[in-house]
């Protein structure tokens, strides 16, 4: 039983990994980074270089 218990934490841990990577990779399609909403220092240069 506790053979059966460990399985399927252990697939729930897997999908949940597979999950976050596959919405990630999808973002990262898209052109967005996860630190879009932020304003960093590589933003803060472009913006500077545009101009």
């Amino acid at each position: 039983m506790k053979l059966i218990i460990n399985i399927i934490i252990i697939m729930l841990i897997i999908a949940f990994a597979l999950y976050l990577l596959i919405k990630t990779f999808q973002r990262g399609k898209q052109g967005k980074c996860a630190a879009c909403d932020y304003d960093c220092e590589l933003k803060k240069q472009l913006a500077k270089n545009k101009k």
